[in-house]
């Protein structure tokens, strides 16, 4: 139990028709460092002084003692502030609605006074244990992320190397006159281009994660992004005779942050090209509508499972499914992408059948209009 109580303060807050105030004596003499505030200034005290432990007094006339709760517990500065009522036995209509919040106790009155210091010793060792836990949390969190962007800085030269060994490759590639070897090299250069964007997607991840990530927002043309995309999937979409069909031709501007757009669209594409079977193609469209801008990627692929639907845009849930030539994905490409058009206030949604094909749509801003 704590043992220096001076060093926790208490915001007491008296909801009393007519019964004395005992509370502030006896907080006082265990020498808590006590605050008073009337109902109506309750919650200005508790923002500009934040306590460790708010009390509240109550009898069972009190008019406001669930309003004052939902106040303290509907503000961001002070829902976390854990609330101690003091009570006669609450009537069935008032007990339930209180309990519907986090970190609420009750004391039921009458109390003895030893009984009262020890409820509020275990709530703020409570409170004490939990931030400490909270703390070595963010620590962990913290030390993963830079672990992660280490491995995949580290994992990018050499990664990026390979990537222009088999460019140099794929120039001469008419120069290999055995069938096999060139079907090797298809499967190396494929199988790098999957490594390269999971570690461009964990870097950008990780950072999305810290809180590191910040949007840059201009206006640009959409449609010359789309095709300098589409221009990174010419061998890995030629490789599997799939046909992209760029319908975005009229000049359409965005305003969102650039990169971030490029990022959602490789990783859409990328997984277009990876459910596609050979032969098979994808549609992509860009259209203005009054209030924002329309993009799609088609493609008339496996599909996604019903089952899969479900969870495929949830957070916290990393889907792994296997392509048409069992290419696999990690998941947070689409987490990733999903991300990003949030933070430029846009919407990420699909639509998909099973042994038809898969549409993801996103949409993004206008741009402002000059005044």
């Amino acid at each position: 139990m704590p043992t220096n109580n001076s060093t926790y303060t208490l915001l007491y807050i008296p909801l009393l028709s007519s019964e004395t105030e005992s509370a502030p004596d006896v907080l006082r003499k265990a020498n808590f460092h006590t605050l008073q505030a009337c109902y109506q200034k309750a919650t200005q005290i508790a923002e500009s002084t934040p306590p460790d432990l708010i009390i509240i007094d109550t009898d069972n006339y009190t008019q406001h003692k669930n309003q004052i709760i939902r106040e303290f517990k509907n503000n961001k500065n002070t829902f976390r502030i854990p609330v101690l009522i003091l009570s006669p036995l609450p009537d069935e209509n008032n007990f339930p609605s209180c309990l519907n919040y986090d970190d609420i106790d009750f004391i039921i009155k009458p109390y003895h006074p030893q009984e009262l210091i020890i409820r509020i010793q275990h709530q703020l060792l409570l409170q004490h244990a939990l931030r400490r836990q909270n703390t070595k949390l963010k620590q962990t969190l913290e030390a993963r992320d830079k672990l992660y962007s280490i491995i995949a800085h580290d994992l990018r030269t050499p990664i990026s190397t390979i990537k222009m060994v088999n460019s140099s490759i794929e120039n001469q590639i008419h120069k290999i006159k055995d069938p096999a070897i060139v079907k090797l090299f298809r499967i190396i250069n494929e199988t790098t281009e999957e490594a390269f964007n999971l570690l461009e997607n964990l870097l950008r991840w990780t950072r999305n994660q810290s809180g590191k990530t910040k949007v840059y927002a201009t206006t640009f043309n959409i449609n010359i992004i789309i095709r300098q995309v589409i221009s990174l999937f010419h061998t890995s979409a030629s490789n599997k005779d799939i046909t992209i069909h760029n319908h975005a031709t009229e000049h359409i501007t965005v305003y969102a942050d650039e990169d971030m757009i490029k990022t959602v669209l490789r990783n859409l594409i990328s997984n277009a090209i990876k459910f596609t079977y050979p032969g098979g193609q994808i549609d992509i469209s860009a259209t203005s509508l009054p209030k924002c801008i329309l993009i799609s990627v088609k493609d008339n692929g496996k599909g996604i499972s019903k089952k899969d639907q479900k969870k495929l845009l949830k957070p916290n849930e990393y889907i792994t499914t296997y392509g048409t030539r069992n290419e696999k994905g990690s998941g947070l490409g689409l987490t990733l992408s999903q991300d990003f058009i949030k933070l430029n206030k846009g919407k990420l949604w699909f639509s998909s059948q099973e042994g038809i094909g898969t549409t993801f749509f996103f949409t993004l801003s206008n741009p402002p209009t000059k005044s």
